[in-house]
C-alpha cells in the first residue's frame, strides 16, 4: 500500500515536490502508527497468553502436588490394609490351632468316657 502511494504521489505533476514528500511522510506516519498499534497489541496479546501459561503451570503443579498426595494416602492406606490382612491371618491361624488343640482334647474326653463307661459296666 505505502509503494503506491508513494508512486502515486511522485509521479502526480500536480503537485509540487514538497507537498509530494510531506504526503509520503505523511503516509508512512500512519502506516508507523498502525504498525506500532499493532505491535502494542500483539505484544499485549502475548502478555496475556503468558500470564495464562504462567497460571496454567501453577494449576499443573499444583495437581501434581495432589496427586502426589493422594497416592501418598493410597500407599498408606494399601500398607495399614495388608498390615491388617497379616494379622487377620495370624489371629485365624492362631484359632484353627486352638480348634485343633480342642479337637484333639475332645477326642480324648470321649475315649475317657467310653473308658469309664465300659468299666461301669
Amino acid at each position: 500500500m505505502l509503494k503506491e502511494e508513494a508512486s502515486q504521489l511522485m509521479t502526480n505533476p500536480e503537485s509540487n515536490r514538497l507537498d509530494r514528500i510531506e504526503a509520503l511522510l505523511e503516509s508512512v506516519s500512519k502506516t508507523v502508527e498502525s504498525n506500532a498499534r499493532s505491535i502494542e497489541a500483539s505484544r499485549q496479546e502475548f502478555v496475556e497468553m503468558r500470564k495464562e501459561a504462567q497460571k496454567d503451570r501453577a494449576r499443573l503443579y499444583q495437581s501434581m502436588a495432589e496427586l502426589a498426595s493422594a497416592q501418598a494416602n493410597f500407599y498408606q492406606t494399601q500398607t495399614t490394609f495388608y498390615q491388617r490382612l497379616e494379622e487377620t491371618d495370624r489371629i485365624e491361624t492362631e484359632l484353627s490351632d486352638r480348634q485343633a488343640e480342642l479337637s484333639r482334647r475332645q477326642g480324648e474326653i470321649v475315649e475317657i468316657l467310653k473308658l469309664l463307661t465300659q468299666r461301669a459296666s
